[in-house]
């Protein structure tokens, strides 16, 4: 099948220490034969994702601890190299599609099944609005405070990369609240706002 820029054909394959019996399955059932992720948030999204449409899939994990991420099976579907990715066998015009990036298939999982997404286009493109909110706002802003307050970045002398990030996912956090609370759902009214708590002084 042809790879997502249509230059030679997306050579495929499963290993079964990768992913048992994918290729197998790959036309027994309607919905994504091969779901990758890893327990990170972007793969959770798509895990989500697909239990909330209610659309048959095979998961299979990817082990960033034996560089699965960077065997040519993978790299065939994702040349970038992350997680998630999928991989249809039933995609536009019944022809196999592998997909990559968080963001582009939840749009392609809401466009195939017609859930999770307003048929209304003024309301579509609402909702779409906000996917990209978090894809270009929220994951990377958000990702960015993880490393530099809990993991190896939080060893640096220098705080301030900390403290703007942490500067930046307050305000991304006070966007999305206002506009929860501006919305007619009672949930929304009710949500509070996020907080971030960090053990030593984090810039307000």
């Amino acid at each position: 099948m042809a790879n997502h820029v249509g230059q030679k054909p997306l050579e495929f394959r499963c290993p079964p220490r990768l992913f048992s019996h994918c290729v197998a399955l790959a036309g027994s059932v309607p919905g994504p034969s091969a779901a990758l992720f890893a327990p990170d948030p972007n793969g959770v999204k798509v895990s989500i994702m697909l239990e909330e449409i209610g659309l048959p899939y095979e998961p299979h994990t990817i082990d960033f601890n034996k560089d699965d991420q960077k065997t040519p099976e993978f790299l065939s579907l994702n040349p970038n190299g992350k997680i998630p990715a999928i991989l249809d066998p039933n995609g536009p015009s019944g022809q196999p599609l592998g997909l990559f990036e968080s963001g582009a298939i939840l749009e392609y999982l809401a466009e195939k099944t017609g859930k999770l997404i307003p048929a209304d286009p003024a309301r579509r493109w609402q909702a779409i609005q906000w996917v990209h909110f978090q894809m270009g706002g929220i994951g990377p802003m958000f990702g960015q405070v993880g490393f530099f307050h809990k993991f190896a970045g939080k060893d640096f002398e220098d705080k301030r990369p900390r403290d703007r990030y942490v500067a930046e996912s307050k305000r991304l956090s006070a966007s999305w609240s206002g506009t929860l609370r501006a919305s007619s759902g009672s949930w929304a009214t009710n949500t509070p706002s996020p907080t971030f708590r960090c053990s030593v002084g984090c810039a307000t």
